[in-house]
């Protein structure tokens, strides 16, 4: 093993490289617990590359919101985009979204900009062909202690929510959007999600909804274990969702365009893990 190899051994010892449509992505070890954790591939990820509209991410101009790992925007470059503005407010994730540009040959057709509490503050202004977000999603009580900047509210639709709200001023009139999410709802349908895209999208939607789906008390015993302290708070959750009819969440991908406002809702044309909030295999034969 030569020196530049034993420098990147030592460095990514701690980290977690996964390959995604043959393509290296660095991040964080699930037993990286700081708030700042840059969160290993999921079954979302290959969901969302799996549904590229490369008709339209052809010489684009993008726009990622919620960059993490850089996965979404180097798939985006690697499928034809002119040029991928990402905005992210970790700075962690920052550092391992560049690093994987350069691993991906990508660095010169992706700009990392700062993001803002206020989701679109960054671009106000501009408009884009091509917007695309995995938006933090999973359910969590008030006031609990979690991952920097991933707390979504008590039914993971927070930042969904102000995404939607600015879409239609930034989107190009011709232009597509697409989010990977996961929405609560009963067994037959993420009845949240579709609710609020009545409230906010005046255009055409399609929701694409993977076969398998997980129950909410599956997701809250999971919550359970990253509470820190706020298993009351857990409990009362459980208990909304009960009230409400919540029963289920749905792994989904939309596509969104400006037009007359409809709603499709679909299965999606494969099965991606039944478990899907656990991550994707981990790649292995770094140094060959």
């Amino acid at each position: 093993m030569n020196a530049i190899q034993s420098v990147l051994q030592a460095a990514l010892q701690d980290k977690r490289l996964s390959l995604i449509n043959n393509y290296p992505v660095l991040t964080d070890k699930l037993d990286y617990r700081a708030i700042d954790q840059v969160f290993p591939l999921f079954a979302e990820q290959q969901f969302f590359l799996d549904e590229l509209r490369h008709d339209k991410i052809q010489g684009a101009d993008v726009l990622e919101i919620g960059l993490g790992s850089g996965v979404l925007s180097i798939g985006a470059a690697r499928a034809g985009a002119k040029r991928v503005t990402a905005l992210e407010i970790n700075p962690r994730a920052k550092n391992f979204a560049g690093f994987n540009f350069v691993l991906n040959g990508v660095e010169d057709k992706i700009a990392i900009v700062d993001g803002q509490a206020d989701l679109w503050q960054p671009v106000q202004g501009r408009q884009f062909d091509y917007i695309m977000s995995n938006p933090p999603f999973e359910p969590t009580p008030p006031h609990m202690d979690y991952f920097y900047h991933s707390a979504a509210g008590p039914y993971g639709l927070d930042f969904l929510d102000k995404l939607f709200a600015g879409l239609d001023e930034h989107l190009a009139a011709d232009g597509h959007a697409q989010i990977v999410t996961a929405a609560p709802g009963d067994q037959q349908a993420p009845t949240l999600l579709i609710e609020l895209i009545r409230q906010r999208l005046s255009g055409s939607t399609t929701v694409l909804l993977n076969p398998s789906l997980m129950t909410f008390d599956e997701i809250m015993d999971r919550l359970a274990d990253k509470a820190m302290g706020a298993d009351e708070d857990v409990e009362a959750l459980r208990r909304m969702a009960r009230a409400d009819g919540v029963t289920h969440l749905h792994l989904c991908v939309l596509h969104y365009e400006k037009g007359p406002q409809c709603i499709h809702v679909e299965p999606s044309k494969q099965i991606y893990a039944h478990y899907w909030d656990i991550p994707a295999p981990e790649y292995q034969s770094v140094f060959g």
